[in-house]
């Protein structure tokens, strides 16, 4: 079996988090959804539909800045063309994430990166946060064999995938809660998850949850010895 593998980088991003208003808080690293609307832009869906599963790797550290922003002239909440009213807005930093790509249009996917093609613009979460997706390669892989040792994972995880979290000396580790990861367009989004990851991008070593291979989340392990969880 075969997983499509690409880097997606650049100066900025914003992935907003859905529960915030009047802050603008972003996730610390790409969610799920946006990889696959970032699919979509690519090869030219409106929404993507299809099934996929993804791995997302942190490349480098998970640093946010707060910016204010000005809402004039935006005429948001009915506040009118005059309305202007102060907002925060967290920005991811330097972010750099490298995505593993196993599901629908994988070929599509595949040709359209690696010659350097785009049917929309692509960005970080937001239209002022454009990116340029970085062909990889192809890696062969197989299903990690989860026999209850622990090993070293270099992407991010769902917290239930994980039964038992070995701390590694210099290691930082984070949690985002109620992450989507099931979109079924017109803005209507279906089961969420809580996902651990390392600030750094520094490899997560675990004890994996013995039934992870029936979940929604498979860890696997690529002809370079990486291992990765695919959700």
């Amino acid at each position: 079996m075969e997983v499509l593998v690409f880097d997606i980088r650049g100066p900025l991003a914003h992935f907003r988090r859905p529960d915030t208003t009047n802050t603008h808080a972003t996730y610390p690293f790409i969610p799920y959804t946006t990889v696959r609307g970032l699919a979509g832009s690519i090869i030219g869906l409106s929404e993507f539909k299809g099934t996929a599963r993804v791995g997302i790797r942190l490349m480098s550290p998970a640093r946010t800045s707060v910016q204010q922003m000005s809402m004039l002239g935006k005429g948001w909440l009915g506040g009118g063309p005059d309305f202007n009213r102060p907002t925060a807005i967290e920005l991811v930093i330097n972010p750099y994430y490298r995505i593993y790509w196993s599901g629908d249009y994988y070929k599509e996917l595949k040709d359209y990166i690696a010659n350097n093609h785009s049917h929309c613009h692509t960005y970080l979460g937001s239209a002022f946060a454009l990116t340029y997706p970085n062909y990889v390669g192809t890696y062969s892989y197989s299903a990690k064999d989860l026999t209850g040792k622990p090993f070293d994972c270099l992407s991010v995880i769902p917290i239930d995938a994980v039964g038992k979290l070995i701390p590694i000396p210099g290691t930082q580790y984070g949690r985002i809660g109620g992450m989507h990861c099931e979109y079924h367009g017109e803005r209507r989004f279906g089961t969420i998850a809580n996902v651990l990851y390392e600030f750094a991008g520094r490899p997560i070593r675990i004890i994996p949850y013995s039934k992870a291979g029936t979940k929604d989340y498979t860890f696997i392990e690529t002809e370079q010895g990486e291992i990765i969880c695919l959700w």
